[in-house]
């Protein structure tokens, strides 16, 4: 089958999209992607087994068609200028199946494979309309208020509803995700599938480390987006406590903010720490620099917030964190609580609680063998289940069914 994905961001790198296609060409399929490009990218590019198709959104459409084309989205959430590319995109490359990442083009996607009388398969990374209200609280506040205005929550969650029934088969990273489109979206159960976001251990073992020069602290990392319901300030808040009891403490944070006023938030929290020196923010690395930066660390974390997003996705660094054998420590927030005691893997704190994160980090840091044996069983939980080897099983059963 010649599948066609669809991403609203440019590429490479998505993982999740890498991981997918490998698989699918694996099983005999032909995996093309249309999404955006930066003006340094090429029109069209061989990536691996993906052949992708970028739109240079400003050199192809002037100013009045792409204000055009706000309008008419803001308006009715579906965008003229990309449906006029999915069909070029379908006529030119033969496409047999759409599958369109995350939900702002899962309208116009079912609306152009309807003319053209494809199945179209929806990969929903998260909880969109939760997770776009998440999003919305580091932003601006002009930014803010026009994105409430336009498109609120519960005008995305009408979307979502739509989409999650009207598409030809839906797939999600979390059960409870499924359960969320099972139950507050009246999605059939048979077209629903859960494709987690783990570790493609193949590539990632063979990782080329290298050495950051921190052999003598002990690190406590983070790495993805910064953003308020990550929990980053709890972990922040949590290291003057952490560096009284472990004096060569070090909390690493590998990544950035969307909003610069968030990233200034967070490091005047750090500055105003006491143990500022014992905190790095090392900004923006690219996805090969990821390992490294998890092999230097003692102890990873994911200490997201409680709400209807956190509750309902899977982030891919605590199966990163995980098959490193790093101990983590999570909030007791949907699946992140649930994986970690069903594997014994880590601490599981309340969001918030940067009491309780000092207290996980420093049992963790005073007891080497327990630290050791939580490392060993999540690492012996990628290797059994969490792993994509398991999730391309499920991806393959999805283009088997359509």
């Amino acid at each position: 089958m010649r599948i066609g994905m669809v991403l609203r961001g440019f590429f490479p790198h998505d993982i999740r999209i890498e991981k997918e296609a490998r698989t699918l060409a694996d099983a005999g399929h032909e995996v093309f992607l249309l999404c955006l490009g930066k003006p340094d990218q090429p029109p069209t590019e061989r990536f691996e087994d993906i052949e992708v198709i970028r739109i240079h959104r400003r050199e192809t459409y002037n100013t009045v068609q792409r204000t055009l084309k706000t309008f008419r989205y803001v308006t009715t959430l579906y965008d003229t200028i990309w449906a006029r590319e999915m069909r070029t995109f379908i006529e030119t490359n033969d496409i047999e199946a759409l599958h369109v990442h995350d939900l702002p083009l899962v309208k116009t996607g079912l609306s152009v494979a309807d003319e053209y009388d494809l199945p179209l398969v929806a990969d929903l990374h998260e909880n969109y309309p939760e997770a776009a209200n998440q999003w919305r609280k580091g932003m601006s506040l002009p930014r803010r208020l026009v994105q409430k205005t336009f498109t609120p929550r519960v005008r995305l969650k009408r979307l979502e509803q739509n989409c999650v029934q009207q598409a030809d088969h839906v797939v999600t990273v979390v059960e409870e995700a499924r359960a969320h489109y099972l139950r507050d979206c009246g999605a059939d159960p048979t077209a629903v599938s859960v494709v987690s976001n783990t570790v493609e251990l193949a590539r990632f073992d063979d990782a080329e480390l290298d050495d950051l020069g921190y052999d003598d602290e002990f690190v406590i990392s983070y790495v993805g987006s910064f953003g308020p319901h990550r929990g980053i300030e709890t972990a922040i808040r949590a290291m003057p406590a952490v560096v009284e009891a472990v004096p060569n403490a070090r909390l690493l944070l590998v990544g950035s903010a969307g909003e610069d006023a968030y990233q200034q938030k967070l490091e005047r929290i750090a500055a105003e720490s006491g143990v500022a020196d014992n905190i790095t923010f090392t900004g923006w690395v690219d996805f090969a620099k990821v390992p490294s930066y998890i092999d230097a660390s003692d102890v990873c974390f994911v200490l997201h917030t409680e709400n209807p997003h956190t509750s309902t996705t899977i982030p891919h660094k605590l199966f990163q964190y995980m098959a490193f054998e790093k101990p983590v420590v999570v909030t007791d927030v949907g699946p992140l609580g649930r994986i970690v005691r069903e594997t014994d893997s880590g601490s599981v704190v309340d969001d918030g609680d940067s009491a309780a994160m000092a207290t996980a980090v420093i049992d963790l840091a005073t007891n080497e063998d327990r630290t050791r044996e939580i490392g060993r069983n999540a690492r012996q939980a990628v290797d059994e289940r969490y792993n994509w080897a398991n999730e391309g099983e499920s991806l393959r059963g999805v283009y088997e069914s359509l």
